[in-house]
């Protein structure tokens, strides 16, 4: 009977503690920009056409390198979609990568207004580490620096204005 009283009275806590635990999603992408948290689920769904997802890894095109690639569905008008590209079309052969706008490029597009357009450029630079580099799954941390950009004519040309991002994190199972 003590037993039953016990197991009665603990249950409630035990099942509250389970339902504060979050279980972590398989894949994830977030980062905290000039100090605001951002997080893009990964969501897919397909088109007339194609299949899509939000978050992606894989060879870009025949020349332009290794890419990670993320969006977020949330204001359709301005995904603010991150593209990490690294040269090679394979996955990176080091765990750190630096981030220096010319062999390792991050552009950021349409970050919450269709207008705010970024690019790390040198001399800002930035890091992404990877914790996990195998063809199943990309999981790491970065941060870097990026100047917005303007259009000058028929040219992208940086501004004075710097975002920060800080404390990313991502988790991608590569397409390729």
């Amino acid at each position: 009977m003590k037993q039953l009283i016990f197991l009665s009275l603990a249950l409630p806590g035990i099942v509250a503690c389970n339902k504060d635990k979050k279980k972590t999603p398989e894949e994830y992408f977030s980062f905290y920009a000039d100090g605001v948290y951002y997080d893009y689920p990964q969501e897919k769904g397909s088109s007339l056409f194609v299949d899509w997802k939000t978050l992606s890894a894989g060879a870009s095109s025949a020349s332009v390198g290794y890419q990670i690639y993320a969006y977020s569905r949330k204001n359709p008008v301005a995904d603010g979609f991150f593209s990490f590209i690294f040269s090679g079309n394979h996955i990176p052969s080091q765990d750190t990568i630096l981030l220096d706008g010319v062999s390792n490029v991050v552009g950021i597009g349409k970050f919450n207004a269709m207008e705010n357009n970024y690019e790390l450029k040198q001399p800002l630079s930035g890091k992404i580490i990877f914790t996990e580099r195998t063809s199943d799954k990309l999981t790491g941390i970065f941060a870097f620096d990026a100047y917005k950009m303007r259009v000058e004519g028929n040219n992208w040309v940086p501004t004075d204005s710097i975002i920060h991002i800080t404390e990313g994190k991502f988790s991608i199972i590569p397409s390729n």
